[in-house]
């Protein structure tokens, strides 16, 4: 059984608009097949890892560990703007929520469970996330 009162739903509000925005905001810098790209020659490196560790081969192991370590920091610089993007509006906004509903005690309750600001806002923007990145088809 789902209760959840009117500061609830403001929390469930709010977490959708983050969700959205934060979405939209990585749909918009992201370029995504560069992104899938990237994933992919991870993935061969990986496998070419394994093989040169079973055959012993290490200059093959070193190569492909650098070339590996190359593209992971490509990627997590790419993946990196669009944090910089939202971090701000989002302190903003968690700092309000946190003024507003620390004191609020249970805003909503799930399967029995009571759930104060932070966790019910967490459980709606994963919710929202997984919902709102497949639609979008965002990584």
């Amino acid at each position: 059984m789902i209760e959840i009162t009117e500061a609830g739903y403001t929390i469930a509000l709010i977490s959708t608009g983050l969700a959205i925005m934060s979405a939209l905001v990585r749909k918009a810098v992201l370029d995504q097949e560069k992104m899938r790209e990237t994933k992919e020659k991870i993935k061969k490196h990986q496998e070419e890892m394994k093989k040169a560790t079973k055959s012993g081969d290490t200059k093959k192991l070193q190569k492909s560990q650098g070339d590996m370590m190359k593209l992971t920091m490509e990627n997590l610089k790419h993946s990196f703007k669009p944090m910089l993007i939202t971090f701000i509006p989002f302190i903003l906004v968690f700092s309000w929520l946190r003024d507003q509903y620390s004191s609020a005690g249970t805003v909503a309750s799930l399967a029995g469970f009571d759930l104060g600001w932070f966790w019910w806002y967490l459980i709606c923007a994963m919710a929202v996330s997984l919902v709102i990145n497949k639609v979008l088809k965002v990584s």
